[in-house]
């Protein structure tokens, strides 16, 4: 598969917290209230957009630390139940993540795996770093949510200056 390139742990590391910032900022912005909204027939809830974020933290552990890595681990539950529980949620997740990706060895971080198929052939690495991209695209309709719930989004990438988790509390 063309486009992601090997990357590195510490950069994976830098990149995955920085991303779960950006989408923290977003989170903060919506009421208990909005966690039920759906902007349009057929489209998932707010709790249901952080949800699927949540679910692929899950997974991205799965890649780091089962030998075979498993789509099933998307299925995992989160309390998305109150905007707290979405925050608190995602701290969580960013802190196993973490922790998975400090137990990895450069040999396994490079081993190619392929949970979706062999069409989806990449390293571990390449792997954990697609689920930036995935929490990015969530990231994104939130965006949308937050307008349509009369708020103005914060800007969808800017500079992460400020410690949202403290990932040692």
């Amino acid at each position: 598969m063309k486009g992601i390139t090997q990357v590195d742990l510490e950069g994976f590391l830098q990149d995955y917290a920085r991303s779960r910032m950006w989408t923290a900022r977003f989170v903060r912005q919506f009421e208990d209230k909005d966690l039920s909204l759906q902007p349009g027939a057929g489209s998932m809830e707010t709790r249901a957009q952080v949800l699927q974020i949540l679910q692929s933290d899950n997974f991205v552990m799965s890649v780091l630390k089962d030998e075979v890595p498993s789509v099933e681990k998307f299925k995992r539950d989160y309390d998305v139940s109150t905007v707290k529980a979405c925050l608190d949620s995602l701290k969580n997740g960013l802190k196993e993540v973490n922790q998975a990706a400090l137990e990895i060895s450069a040999e396994a971080w490079a081993q190619e795996v392929e949970p979706f198929g062999p069409e989806w052939r990449l390293t571990r690495g390449q792997m954990a770093y697609l689920m930036i991209d995935h929490e990015s695209h969530h990231r994104g309709q939130l965006a949308v949510y937050l307008r349509v719930a009369g708020k103005t989004p914060d800007l969808l990438y800017a500079p992460v200056d400020e410690q949202v988790f403290d990932l040692n509390g």
